[in-house]
C-alpha cells in the first residue's frame, strides 16, 4: 500500500546479465574457429559489444581469403562473424592458382559476412586490385592479369568466387597476357 492506503500492482523487472568479460590476449595470439582463422600479437574483446579486436601484424583467414590490416575489427553476433572493419594498409589476397593470386588493397576495408563467410567487400581509399582472369569459368588456366585503380571499389562474392565489382570513379586499367606482365 502507498501513503493513503491505496494498494498498488507490482512492477515489472527486467533481470538484466551481470556478467562482464574482458579478454586480453598478448604475444603471439592465435584463434582458431570452423570459420575463421586468426593471428595477431594482441587481441581484446568483451561481451559489452562483441567486437574482437586484433592489433599489430593480424592476419585473418577466411574459406580461400586472406586479409592483413595494422588493425582488425572483427563484429560478431550469436556466434557468428557479422562484418570486419580492417585499417591500416588492408590486403585481401585469393589464391587462383600456386603462381597467381587476386590482390586488392586500400586506406580502408570493410568484409560483411552471411554464414560466416565474406559476401561483399567493400574498400575505400586509393584502391588497388590485381585480377588474374581465366580462360573460361571452369578452366584453371590463367590468360591475363588485369590492374586497376579506383577510389572505391565494392566486391561481391558468392560460393566463394567473386560475381561482380563496382568501382567508383574513373577507372584507369590495363590489361597484361601472362607474357607481357611487367615484374
Amino acid at each position: 500500500k502507498d501513503t493513503v492506503g491505496v494498494a498498488q500492482e507490482p512492477t515489472d523487472t527486467i533481470e538484466v546479465d551481470s556478467t562482464y568479460r574482458l579478454i586480453l590476449a598478448f604475444r603471439n595470439v592465435k584463434m582458431f574457429r570452423s570459420d575463421a582463422q586468426m593471428v595477431c600479437d594482441s587481441l581484446s574483446t568483451s561481451t559489452q559489444d562483441s567486437v574482437i579486436n586484433l592489433y599489430i601484424a593480424p592476419v585473418l583467414w577466411n574459406e580461400d581469403n586472406q586479409i592483413t590490416s595494422e588493425v582488425m575489427h572483427i563484429h560478431t553476433s550469436n556466434s557468428q562473424i557479422t562484418h570486419a572493419n580492417f585499417e591500416g594498409k588492408p590486403m585481401m589476397v585469393s589464391e587462383v592458382d600456386t603462381a597467381h593470386y587476386n590482390q586488392v588493397t586500400g586506406k580502408t576495408m570493410t568484409s560483411h559476412f552471411r554464414n560466416n563467410q565474406i559476401y561483399r567487400n567493400d574498400v575505400d581509399g586509393n584502391v588497388q586490385t590485381i585480377y588474374f582472369r581465366t580462360e573460361t569459368e571452369d578452366s584453371p588456366l590463367v590468360v591475363e592479369m588485369t590492374y586497376l585503380e579506383s577510389a572505391s571499389a565494392s566486391f561481391f562474392i558468392e560460393e566463394q568466387q567473386l560475381v561482380g565489382i563496382t568501382y567508383r570513379n574513373n577507372v584507369p586499367f590495363t590489361m597484361y597476357p601472362l607474357a607481357l606482365i611487367p615484374e
